[in-house]
Formats: C-alpha cells, sequence, structure tokens
C-alpha cells in the first residue's frame, strides 16, 4: 500500500509504504497511531508543537478556532486511507 505522507508542520510530501515511512520516522498511521484519529502527522525532523494534535489538545483549541491548514489536515484525518492512498 502507497501512502501519500504529508508533514502538517513543514509541508513536505513523499509517497511511501507504511514500512517505509516507519523507518524513515514519519509519525503516520498505520505504524504510529490509527487512520481517523487526530495525532501528529510528522517527518521525521518536525516537532509535534506545531501539529493540530497539539493545537487541540495541549492549547485547548475546538473546530471553530482551527485556521484554514489545520481545517484541511482535519479533513485529511477524519478521511483517511482514502484521502492519502496513492492509486496510480
Amino acid at each position: 500500500m502507497l501512502l501519500r505522507h504529508i508533514c502538517e508542520v513543514c509541508g513536505k510530501e513523499e509517497v511511501l509504504t507504511p514500512e517505509q515511512g516507519h523507518d524513515q520516522g514519519w509519525d503516520y498511521p498505520p505504524k504510529m497511531g490509527q487512520f481517523k484519529i487526530v495525532s501528529p502527522r510528522t517527518c521525521g525532523s518536525c516537532a509535534i508543537n506545531g501539529t493540530l494534535w497539539w493545537a487541540m489538545g495541549m492549547e485547548g483549541k475546538q473546530v471553530d478556532d482551527l485556521d484554514e491548514k489545520q481545517l484541511e489536515t482535519l479533513h485529511r484525518i477524519l478521511h483517511e486511507p482514502e484521502s492519502i492512498a496513492v492509486t496510480d
């Protein structure tokens, strides 16, 4: 299975298998966390304090408080794995 791995902090994107993503340090389901559950989606270089999970869980932001980028991330997460599946 190939998935688009999108770092919500720096914007880096890569098409990887879950195993490749995990080996390269990505925090991405299904190896790290679960699909459709808000948790950090980061590359191996970025910290979690810039993630949607941080904003909602640590800063207490509600959906109405999120900016456009955070709302896009939320939509993508809630529609995984379909929203990140590569079907070529």
